[in-house]
């Protein structure tokens, strides 16, 4: 009998440990950060390890202001707010190296990208987001097609389909 409850309680531990959403492998949160150095280019740190780039406290917006993402395409629709920022992004004549940002999920940096402008003479060497064309996507320049491609990651998927909001 003591061994049946043993047993019992085990295996009730272990249910909960499945559907704990703190459980590893169950991805939660999803933000797109600037730097802190707002002085920096895209194009300055892109050979610089991820981990050493400093990021803004606050997010640019996060997985609650994403609406619909296109996994096929990238091609995402965000909140109000966040499209207002966006455009205002239009309108600041930015660097021509790019605005850099990085892609984070559950705090852990995934892969570095930029905000671009149509006018830059430069090809970005990272995804980026062209805060001038229609949609909003997250774009991989053409010279880049040979370099691993992190828009693809897996924990970026897995916490787009948690939030219902992954359009396959």
């Amino acid at each position: 009998m003591r061994a049946l409850l043993v047993f019992c309680l085990a295996g009730i531990g272990l249910l909960n440990a499945c559907t704990d959403s703190t459980s590893p492998g169950l991805f939660r949160e999803l933000a797109i950060h600037t730097l802190q150095d707002t002085t920096l280019s895209a194009f300055a740190v892109w050979g610089m390890p991820l981990d050493s780039l400093k990021l803004s406290s606050k997010p640019f917006f996060t997985i609650d202001d994403v609406t619909s993402y296109r996994w096929s395409t990238h091609e995402f629709t965000v909140s109000a707010a966040v499209d207002s920022q966006l455009a205002a992004l239009k309108w600041v004549h930015g660097h021509t190296g790019g605005v850099p940002f990085v892609v984070v999920v559950d705090g852990e940096k995934i892969y570095l990208g930029a905000f671009w402008y149509a006018y830059s003479s430069l090809m970005p060497q990272v995804p980026y987001i062209d805060v001038i064309l229609e949609p909003h996507k997250i774009r991989y320049s053409a010279s880049s097609q040979w370099v691993d491609d992190k828009r693809s990651d897996p924990r970026i998927y897995q916490v787009l389909k948690s939030a219902g909001i992954l359009i396959e």
